[in-house]
Parts: structure tokens; sequence; C-alpha cells
């Protein structure tokens, strides 16, 4: 991992120490301890962003009036030896950086990788190429999770992402941009106004907003139910796709006609027509594009 620059963004961190070595049901070690850390914007702009990148564990993540990020993390490690309890204290944690007008909180362990330049995270603890050049190519020996607690300036935007063992919950963020992405939890969104792209693999997204989107969004499932409940005055062209579920809706709506898309293919470019798959239809003016993709869900519209 590269280096960072210094930069000069405020950072407060303490840990206190939760608990001493514990069973847990399992019969494992279990250590566990809180990491606190407070950030703050140096820049002045109205297009703040927070990034937070998890693997295993949760994010909760509130907007509140006050002007620094406050983040708390709730670090727990699992294992059958103590030897392994405390390799694995001391490899995972948490890192933070800024660039421009965004704010980056993420995991720290050799298994990922954050580039600053980009502002990408990454996880490699799978990929096999990579286990061949770490150390002695030896799997895990312990188990862990961080769960994520932060209060945000109720303006700025996010960019959440959580993997395995924990949902993602968002509430009272009124920004320019809302992105959250799951793989194996849920997402719950309340009290939000913003334009939207979620996604949960496995789970069901719920959302209630204060103020519905006036940009274009997106809201994807592949294996859970889509629940989103939107203010009256919307104004929205719908496009619905699912394999095994169905739509439903109490907003009254205006069915469309399914797109025909040219596209032009070669040298001599060859026209071909393609019909858009997917369904369509209007609430109020459709002022805005909502698109719902899904395959094993159900997607509920409500006012």
């Amino acid at each position: 991992m590269k280096f960072l620059k210094p930069i000069t963004f405020i950072i407060i961190c303490c840990v206190t120490s939760l608990s001493a070595q514990q069973y847990n049901k399992d019969k494992k070690l279990k250590e566990s301890e809180t990491i606190t850390t407070e950030l703050e914007f140096k820049t002045k702009s109205l297009d703040h962003m927070l990034v937070v990148d998890n693997v295993y564990g949760s994010i909760d993540v509130k907007g509140y009036n006050g002007t620094k990020i406050l983040v708390e993390v709730t670090k727990t490690i699992y294992a059958d030896r103590k030897e392994d309890l405390k390799k694995g204290k001391n490899e995972i944690g948490i890192k933070s950086a800024q660039k421009g007008d965004a704010i980056y909180v993420y995991l720290d362990s050799p298994y990922s990788h954050f580039d600053i330049e980009t502002g990408n995270f990454e996880y490699r603890e799978f990929d096999n190429n990579y286990r061949k050049n770490y150390k002695n190519g030896s799997k895990r020996a312990y188990n862990y999770s961080l769960n994520f607690k932060i209060k945000v300036p109720k303006n700025t935007s996010i960019n959440v992402k959580a993997a395995n063992n924990g949902n993602v919950i968002v509430e009272n963020i009124h920004s320019k941009l809302l992105t959250v992405h799951n793989i194996n939890g849920a997402i719950d969104m309340n009290n939000v106004s913003g334009k939207t792209d979620v996604n949960a693999l496995n789970k069901d997204i719920n959302i209630t907003y204060a103020e519905n989107p006036i940009e274009e969004s997106w809201y994807r499932s592949l294996n859970g139910d889509i629940n989103i409940k939107f203010k009256n005055d919307l104004d929205a062209i719908i496009s619905y796709k699912t394999i095994n579920g169905q739509l439903n809706t109490n907003f009254d709506i205006e069915k469309t006609k399914p797109k025909i898309i040219k596209t032009e293919e070669g040298q001599i470019k060859n026209t071909k027509y393609k019909i858009n798959v997917k369904s369509q239809f209007i609430i109020g003016k459709g002022k805005i594009a909502l698109h719902f993709d899904q395959l094993n869900g159900n997607g509920n519209i409500k006012k």
C-alpha cells in the first residue's frame, strides 16, 4: 500500500477496550474494542461526500445538524487460539483519507487496498494470486467484524458499501447523491432525499423519502424485495424488469409502449432494431426516470 502525504483535515482518534478475552457461543475466543474518529472537511463546498467501505459488518449513517463526521466502529475479533486473536487485533482496523470534497473511511487489513488517486477500495482475500504473494499464503486464522456508526452533516452525499454479516441503515440525509450497496445484508433508508443508486444483492431494500428524487435513480436487488415510499406528488417514468416477481403500486399510472432502439453495426452500417424488454409506465407527469431491476423479488411503489 502506498504511503499518503499528510492531509490537513482534522482527525481525533481514540480506542477504548470494551471486553477482555471471552468465549462466545461457538467456544471461540472473542475480544471487542471501540474505535472513535472525528473528521472534518477541509473544503467549503456543496459537493461534500462521505465514502465508507466495509467487508464484514454493518454500517449505520445518520444525518445531523453539526459540521463534523463522527465515526464510531466496534471491532470484534474471533479466534480459537490466543495468538490468532492477537494477530487479528493487530491486523484489522480502519483508516481515513481525504481528497478534494470527499472523505474516505475504510477497512484497513492485509487483504484490502485503497487507492487515494482513484478512490477505489479493493478486498483481495479470495484472490488466489494475491494469496500467493501475501506472506506465506496461509488463510486467515481468525474472524472479525467492524460495525460502523457514523453521524454526518445531513446535506453530505454518501457512498457506502458493505458485503457480509451486516445491514446498511441510512437516516436523515438530504443531499445530492445517495449511493448505497450491500451484498448479503439489507438496506434501510428513512427520511432521505436525493438522487439514489441502491443495490442489495440478496436482501430487501426499504426506502422512505422525505422528498422525491428530482434526478434519474436506480433500485436493484437480485433476491430481495424493493419497497419504496414516495411523496404523493411523484412525477416519474418507471422502468421495471423482473424474472420471478411483480410490481405493485397504489399510484395512478399510465402505461407506455415499449421503446424501439435503433442500432447500426459494421462498415456498411447494417441497421437493427431492438425492443426494450423493460416494462414502463408513468406516474404523474413523468419528469424523471426511475429504474427498478430485480430477479426474484417484488417491487412495491407506494405513497
